[in-house]
């Protein structure tokens, strides 16, 4: 099998490798011996700097993003992989892209949701301190009808904001890993079974971290990283797919567009296909 993961900005040939390297280090050892993963970015877009990261929470810039992912999908479907995961917690993308190409569109919060209710009765969730950003997730988890498996204030943002946060976990993650921890400690206390890490920013640290557990009052709370969770439940959906024949997605009542249609849509947009 297959796997590409799509990163949401363009990424310079000289950080290839380290940004390859951080996707199999989160996604190592969960996936079966035969699964390959691949790597793709947009050709267009600004470079995610950690001070521009607010930019994200800008409707503007998150149009301008979704139009280059889309691209990006686009482009990774022709090359014949069985699934595809969007990196980014907004799922940029994906619901369009489900609608136009014929691979498999996975994002980051429904599979990592869904994952932590089968760990826990009452969730925790920690987000970016971004402005906007923690009713942006709950915006996502009332959508997913998951409202009610949240603690009180089940959505929390880092306690440093993220444009520091970032910068200061790329030379040392542990501080961060730290930060996270103690938050997620005080939504134990607070009633939370499972803490998720709802972002793919501070997942990525966290899982190239090895942050998959939280160890407090004499038991073990499960810590979920978005990205290990999407690449290992599209494999697994694929898989379903291939044994039992499952539609992946359900097409009922949102149709794949024809290669006709898609020509005259593109056409009458102007959009190159």
């Amino acid at each position: 099998m297959k796997i590409c993961v799509i990163n949401i900005t363009p990424v310079p040939d000289e950080y290839l490798g380290h940004n390859r390297a951080v996707v199999d280090a989160c996604c190592a050892g969960v996936l079966l011996p035969d699964t390959e993963l691949a790597f793709r970015a947009p050709a267009r877009g600004p470079m995610s700097l950690p001070r521009y990261l607010e930019d994200y929470r800008n409707p503007y810039f998150q149009h301008c993003v979704t139009h280059e992912v889309i691209a990006t999908l686009i482009a990774a479907d022709r090359e014949g992989f069985d699934a595809l995961v969007v990196n980014c917690f907004d799922d940029p993308g994906v619901r369009e892209a489900r609608g136009l190409i014929k691979t498999p569109v996975f994002g980051l919060s429904e599979p990592t949701f869904h994952y932590a209710c089968q760990l826990g009765a009452k969730l925790g969730a920690l987000v970016p301190d971004m402005p906007g950003q923690v009713a942006f997730v709950q915006n996502q988890i009332e959508a997913m009808g998951l409202g009610g498996r949240m603690i009180r204030d089940g959505v929390r943002a880092e306690s440093k904001r993220f444009t520091e946060s970032f910068a200061e976990a790329l030379q040392y993650p542990q501080a961060m890993v730290d930060r996270l921890a103690a938050q997620g400690r005080q939504m134990v206390d607070d009633g939370a079974d499972v803490i998720v890490i709802a972002c793919g920013g501070l997942g990525q640290i966290c899982g190239v971290a090895g942050f998959h557990a939280l160890g407090y009052r004499d038991t073990v709370v499960p810590v979920i990283n978005p990205l290990t969770v999407a690449v290992k439940t599209a494999e697994t959906m694929v898989a379903m797919q291939r044994a039992l024949g499952t539609p992946l997605p359900s097409r009922v009542h949102a149709k794949r567009l024809s290669d006709e249609d898609v020509a005259r849509i593109q056409s009458g947009f102007g959009v190159a296909g």
